[in-house]
This record gives C-alpha cells, sequence and structure tokens, in this order.
C-alpha cells in the first residue's frame, strides 16, 4: 500500500514538473512605445546600460498614463503554474520605487542589482505591482497588471519579450517625464529540477525488482 502512495506521489511530482517546464509568459495589448537612447541609462551619472537585452531603438509595450489601460483582459500572462522570480536589474530615479507581489515578496530601487524574490505564481495574469514613495516614505499610488486604473498620475509600466521564459518590466513612476527608466526588473520562470522523474525512474526500477521477486 505504502509503494502505490509513493508512486502516485512521483506521478504527481512529475505532472507539476511538466506543467512547470511548459510554462511561458506573454504579454497582450499595449501600447508601442520606441525606447529612446537615453531610456535606460543616464549620461549625468554614467550609468550603464540598466537591461543589456534592450537598448535604443527597441520597442516596448506600455500601460497607463498615456499608453495603454489595463481593463482586466490584457498584460502579462502566465500560461502554467509556476515558480516566478522578479529581479531588481537597475533604476534611474530618486524616488524610491517598490516592484511585489503582494503578500508574498517585494525589492526596491534602492536594493543592490540582482536582488530578487520568487513566488508561486497561478496560470493567469502575472501578479505584478509597482508602488512609488515621498520622501517621508509614505505611498503615493501603484500600478498593477491586468488591473485598471492606478492610483497616482502618471504611473506607467512596460514589458520587452526576452523569450518565452523571461520578460523585463519597467516602471514610470510619473515623475515629470515620459519614460521607463524608474525601476527595470527581469521576470523569469525559474526551471524546476527534474527531481519528480528521477524518483518516478527509481520506484519505477524498484516495482520491477518487486515483480521478479514474486515471480521468483
Amino acid at each position: 500500500m505504502k509503494f502505490r502512495v509513493a508512486i502516485s506521489a512521483a506521478i504527481a511530482s512529475v505532472m507539476m514538473v511538466s506543467a512547470a517546464a511548459a510554462a511561458s509568459l506573454s504579454i497582450s495589448g499595449g501600447t508601442s512605445f520606441v525606447l529612446g537612447s537615453d531610456e535606460l541609462h543616464d549620461p549625468n551619472y554614467g550609468d550603464p546600460t540598466i537591461a543589456p537585452s534592450v537598448g535604443n531603438g527597441d520597442s516596448v509595450l506600455a500601460f497607463g498614463d498615456g499608453f495603454t489601460d489595463f481593463d482586466g483582459s490584457n498584460g502579462l500572462k502566465l500560461s502554467d503554474n509556476s515558480i516566478i522570480q522578479v529581479t531588481f536589474l537597475g533604476k534611474e530615479a530618486n524616488a524610491t520605487n517598490v516592484a511585489m507581489n503582494y503578500g508574498t515578496g517585494s525589492i526596491t530601487n534602492n536594493d543592490l542589482a540582482g536582488s530578487f524574490f520568487r513566488t508561486n505564481d497561478d496560470p493567469d495574469w502575472v501578479e505584478l505591482v509597482f508602488e512609488t514613495f515621498d520622501r517621508d516614505g509614505d505611498s503615493l499610488g501603484t500600478i498593477e497588471n491586468n488591473t485598471a486604473g492606478q492610483t497616482y498620475d502618471g504611473l506607467s509600466m512596460a514589458f520587452y519579450q526576452e523569450n518565452s521564459k523571461n520578460v523585463i518590466a519597467f516602471f514610470g513612476d510619473g515623475r515629470g517625464d515620459t519614460d521607463f527608466d524608474d525601476m527595470v526588473v527581469r521576470i523569469s520562470i525559474v526551471p524546476l529540477p527534474a527531481g519528480g522523474v528521477l524518483l518516478l525512474t527509481a520506484l519505477g526500477g524498484l516495482a520491477v525488482a518487486r515483480r521478479k521477486k514474486k515471480a521468483a
């Protein structure tokens, strides 16, 4: 009986691993916006390019103030249940901005580049929220993927698809300019180890050995 339970658990694990392996990110809707030469770095500070895969002349899909409104049917979507990692790439803003998943994790644009959090996300719209704060540390407002309206004028969000597993997300914090370099993060599907497959293979071998023993 215990052996059958173990086999069932292994099969369930394999199914989860397979679903995660098949997971992909996609962007629907948005206003095409071409990045300028100073979009992802500030020559006044000599900052290097924040997102190496994106540069001058590349197009992003933008949402929020002045662009496509989130209306519940557009934005960044995840096809299958998976672990999502949100990694801070860089910023060009004095204001404090935060990227987060409600109740799961967050990073700020004051963290070191490479800082990240992970969350288990269901197959649907990716739960990504950008928030901006004033000098006193009070929240001015948020903009959330696939959620209509933002709570502070000027907030915007944009996405650039690197591949089916990685999307760069940009935040414009509404401080008097129309760009997306106030906080930049990479959203990635985390590859899962094939532990379930290995477990099933091992249990399969035990099952064969068990049958041979009974036959003997």
